[in-house]
């Protein structure tokens, strides 16, 4: 019974979610945006603006449904990982496209066009580097330690309920793997998206973006993945 609570509540959470993508798609109306994602978008741009990041909101519903795994196939949660993450990835490119960048503020703000406008680009990279170095560590970190010691025990003890023994040390060196990628995803993003706001949307800056989120959906399918074949199903 609680189960079944859980799955109606995910299930109301999701549809909700795609509402008020729908919602933005219908009246182009971009203020359920923060202000700083539509600050600098001309007013003409912005209905664009909204029915695109509307319809990634939708997919954001449809991918968070999709993992729900008691009443769907496995498969169906790595292309619900997948629809979320790319529903993700549009929204953010919308907003760098029509907005000019990720974060911005109008002249009655700050004047400077955006979160990194008063500091240098050097700096701007600096800053994103340590940044997303010391963001990179919390996938890095527990990764390596699963590596080092064979240890499972960091995920929910239902991914590793149904895992033989046997197995355990084949499952904690893939996920292991896979988290340790994902800092790195994190690292690169973050440099990215310093790269995209200190140079003006860069071509290596993009490269590296997409680089970013190419590695974050296959260590995050990996993840499942591995999970499913070593468990029998994403939650034993």
């Amino acid at each position: 019974m609680d189960e079944f609570a859980g799955v109606i509540i995910t299930a109301i959470v999701c549809l909700i979610i795609a509402g008020f993508g729908i919602y933005q798609i219908i009246t182009g109306d971009v203020r359920l945006l923060h202000s700083y994602h539509y600050a600098t978008t001309p007013p003409a741009n912005q209905p664009k603006l909204a029915c695109i990041t509307g319809a990634a909101l939708v997919g954001c519903g449809v991918g968070c449904l999709l993992l729900v795994p008691t009443v769907l196939p496995n498969w169906t949660s790595i292309a619900g990982i997948v629809i979320l993450v790319a529903s993700v990835v549009v929204t953010l490119a919308a907003i760098i496209h029509y907005n000019g960048s990720l974060i911005s503020f109008g002249p009655d703000d700050t004047g400077k066009g955006g979160l990194f406008g008063g500091m240098s680009p050097r700096a701007t990279m600096a800053v994103c580097s340590i940044l997303g170095a010391a963001l990179s560590l919390t996938g890095i970190g527990p990764g390596a330690y699963m590596i080092a010691a064979g240890d499972v025990s960091l995920l929910h003890g239902y991914h590793y309920a149904n895992v033989a023994a046997a197995d355990l040390p084949s499952l904690a060196l893939g996920e292991g793997l896979s988290m340790i990628g994902l800092g790195i995803a994190v690292f690169i993003g973050v440099v990215a998206g310093g790269g995209i706001a200190a140079y003006r949307g860069a071509r290596w800056a993009k490269v590296l973006l997409a680089l970013c989120v190419a590695l974050f959906v296959v260590c995050l399918i990996a993840m499942v993945a591995l999970i499913i074949h070593y468990n029998g199903s994403l939650m034993g």
